[in-house]
């Protein structure tokens, strides 16, 4: 049997880095939006346009970071996309604690 040599994976690793490097500035951009979100939340009122923005942000994270090697980053930036479906009561101190494990979990990739 023919096995693959190992640089085909390190090639595979070397690609991936270079991916995130390349888009880590839009995942920061991401967070951001779901960041403006939690704060309206905090502060009382969440407008609809931000709500919007923060959940499709949720969205492009949930099915990203997995491909990053980060599936549970995809599973807490599903629950935070899900908190903030225009159908949901927006939970304030839940979408925060979201927030702050899924930055956890980027910052740990970097």
């Amino acid at each position: 049997m023919n096995q693959q040599p190992d640089s085909s994976a390190s090639e595979m690793d070397a690609l991936l880095q270079a991916l995130w490097t390349q888009n880590y500035g839009i995942l920061l951009e991401r967070l951001q939006l779901i960041r403006n979100a939690s704060a309206q939340l905090a502060a009382g009122f969440l407008d609809c346009e931000t709500r919007k923005d923060a959940e499709s942000a949720a969205h492009k994270l949930a099915g990203i970071l997995g491909t990053f090697g980060l599936p549970q980053g995809s599973a807490v930036a599903s629950k935070i996309e899900a908190s903030l479906a225009p159908e949901e009561p927006a939970d304030g101190p839940q979408l925060r604690s979201w927030l702050e494990e899924l930055e956890a979990i980027i910052a740990s990739r970097s």
